[in-house]
């Protein structure tokens, strides 16, 4: 199975393009989309992502490179039962608020690629698949402030506990949208 690319490279590459997102934020839409509509094109994702782009930039290459990549592995991951699906994140090293920054706009990029895909505010959904759409609004408007100084060890514990439940709640909730809203879509195999 394909992996997702480097996040880091991929961050800076966006930046290099001037990128209209960032990785997570990207990651999110690309979910997004294909949970509003169960397939998505390459060239329109990467639109989408990195807008007009003027030709020559050196930079260009290598960031649709990595965004096939990111594109690949994801496709896969998402119907194959979703086991080995993930966000493509901030790493665990990054500081907490980083990693709800990263959360936050991943919520973002995923609540527009329902837009592309064409699940629209007011659309008629399943009450699940609407909850959680509802919840990853509520997500996408955090802000989290984690005071790294001389915070007590219990409460930075909790923090990190509160923000893994919470990035597990939007990898489940992705994966079961997708299964509700695009249930021809996962592949099964075989034996």
């Amino acid at each position: 199975m394909s992996e997702y690319p480097n996040i880091t490279e991929l961050e800076s590459l966006l930046f290099r393009v001037d990128s209209m997102m960032g990785a997570a934020e990207a990651h999110g839409a690309l979910c997004g989309m294909l949970c509003g509509r169960g397939s998505v094109e390459l060239s329109e994702w990467v639109d989408h992502v990195i807008g007009e782009q003027q030709q020559g930039n050196p930079a260009l290459h290598d960031v649709v490179h990595m965004l096939s990549e990111l594109h690949q592995a994801t496709l896969e991951k998402m119907n194959d039962a979703g086991v080995e699906f993930k966000l493509l994140m901030p790493d665990d090293d990054d500081s907490l608020p980083e990693r709800v920054e990263g959360l936050a706009a991943w919520c973002q990029g995923y609540i527009y690629g329902l837009a592309a895909g064409g699940i629209k505010q007011g659309s008629e959904l399943p009450d699940e698949p609407k909850e959680f759409i509802n919840d990853m609004v509520e997500i996408a408007r955090v802000g989290h402030e984690v005071d790294d100084g001389d915070d007590e060890e219990s409460n930075r514990q909790e923090d990190e506990e509160a923000f893994m439940e919470l990035e597990e709640y939007v990898r489940i909730g992705t994966l079961s949208v997708f299964e509700e809203l695009q249930p021809l879509q996962t592949t099964q195999t075989v034996h």
